[in-house]
Order: structure tokens, then sequence, then C-alpha cells
């Protein structure tokens, strides 16, 4: 499977100099958890939480309105290029004890991310279809090419 599926919806990112304020109100905006903070030439820069403003904003009784997004986000965040494999994201995953990762292009400007929700996702589904091939193995009936009342298990009696 390539990274380039995960890049199917818009990146919602962020400037280092806006407003944590500012960062709420996009997170709320898109229904998200994370940002992406970039550059203005939109190389990836930073990664903003939720759980970022929680702690070093509302944990530390900052006031959102005047602390920038520069002062709390996590920088140089964990990346992978869009060429990579699902299974070096996955070991980076896990190497790097992180639960997102943004997808970059050659440039550095992000494409998408992964969360382990989407994993976890993808897992499911594999997991569905390969239910759904193991069943129908054991449910179909072959019919030997000269037809008859073949049974399956005929043939191990």
């Amino acid at each position: 499977m390539s990274l380039q599926e995960f890049c199917t919806r818009p990146v919602v990112t962020i400037t280092p100099d806006r407003t944590v304020h500012e960062a709420c109100q996009l997170l709320r905006d898109h229904n998200i958890g994370c940002l992406l903070v970039t550059e203005r030439d939109g190389r990836l820069t930073g990664m903003l939480t939720d759980r970022d403003i929680a702690l070093r904003v509302t944990g530390e009784g900052k006031d959102p309105k005047l602390a920038r997004v520069q002062g709390i986000m996590t920088p140089n965040p964990v990346r992978i290029p869009v060429g990579r494999s699902l299974h070096e994201l996955i070991t980076l995953m896990h190497s790097q004890r992180v639960r997102r990762i943004p997808i970059i292009d050659r440039e550095g400007k992000p494409m998408g991310i992964v969360t382990l929700d989407d994993l976890l996702a993808l897992l499911g589904d594999e997991m569905s279809e390969m239910g759904k091939t193991v069943s129908e193995a054991f449910l179909h009936k072959p019919v030997p090419a000269g037809g008859g009342d073949y049974h399956w298990w005929a043939t191990y009696t």
C-alpha cells in the first residue's frame, strides 16, 4: 500500500506566529485534534495537538489569545516521505512512540497525516477481507470438471 492513499484529505496547517486561540478555532472548525505547523513557504516545521494546548497553555495558565503556536508546538516532528512503505511508517511510529506522522513531499511540505486510528481502521478492513476469504474457502463446494454429485469432504475420507 502506498502512503499516497493517506493523502486524500486536505491537511490543515497554521503558521508558528498565529495565536493558540486561532489554532483552537481551526481544530474546532475542522473537527480534528492536530494541526501541522508550516513556515510561509509551506515546509513542515512543527505539530500542534489538542494535548499540547491542554498541557502547555491551559495547564500553565497561559492566555490562548496571547500565546503563540511557536511557543507550544512540538518542533521538527517525526515525518515520513510519501515514497516510503506502509511497513516503514508502522516501524517509525512504533520506534518513535508517536500516534501521528505527517507525510511530506520532496520539498518537505505536508501532503497528509497518518494517525494510529487510521492504521487501526485499515487493519480492521484487512482482517474483514481475510475473514471473508477464509469463510468462502470453507463454505464453497467445488464441482469437478465432469459435474455430478461430488462433495468436497469425499476427498478426505
